[in-house]
């Protein structure tokens, strides 16, 4: 099967996330359609970022992955959680993950979702330029991040409606204590105000 992986610190899970998978799997993508998505929360990540326990981040991905079923019935047997990172002590790197999914799973191909605004900073990834000979890599477009730095390798998403919400708008948010409505899933939302989630600056 052909799998598309979206990884991310998912810190929390918001609507931007649940656009991009909608969108990517309703489509087909020069001549693609893929099998399933994996969703790929991060474990340690590289760049020293703070974010909720594993536990609640599986929690909202979760409830997130319901709404999307509820919206799109036939996305259900499409979307799935991967553990692979969280289950590891050592920092994620994608190039190292990517490699022990297809070691894991040879009967699969691989691929990887990220947004545009990874572009500036993709150079600092381990083995991109590796990485990106090996994994077709998939960019989604967000308000305010350009295409402009993408790698060769890399397939731009144009068309595709582009991604406003961001973890720095829920953020800003929770701080001005004003609506989530426009960012997060009623799910996700009731679930953070019941376990007192992003009290401090909890959110990358």
């Amino acid at each position: 099967m052909k799998i598309l992986v979206f990884g991310g610190t998912f810190n929390p899970p918001h609507l931007g996330h649940q656009l991009m998978v909608e969108q990517v799997l309703s489509k087909s993508i020069d001549g693609i359609v893929f099998d399933q998505l994996w969703l790929l929360p991060v474990g340690q990540h590289s760049f020293s970022k703070n974010f909720v326990s594993n536990n609640h981040r599986l929690a909202m991905l979760s409830l997130m992955m319901e709404s999307l079923f509820e919206n799109n019935s036939s996305l259900k047997d499409k979307v799935f959680i991967e553990k692979y990172e969280l289950e590891r002590e050592e920092e994620s790197q994608t190039f190292s993950t990517l490699e022990a999914l297809s070691g894991k799973y040879p009967e699969h191909e691989f691929s990887f979702l990220i947004g545009s605004d990874n572009l500036a900073k993709f150079h600092l990834w381990h083995d991109y330029q590796l990485m990106l000979k090996k994994y077709p890599f998939y960019v989604y477009p967000r308000v305010s991040f350009s295409f402009s730095l993408l790698h060769e390798g890399m397939k731009a998403l144009d068309g595709f409606p582009k991604m406003e919400v961001s973890s720095t708008k829920v953020r800003e948010a929770f701080m001005n204590n004003t609506s989530l409505n426009d960012l997060l899933d009623d799910k996700v939302i009731n679930y953070i105000k019941d376990n007192k989630l992003y009290v401090t600056d909890q959110i990358s």
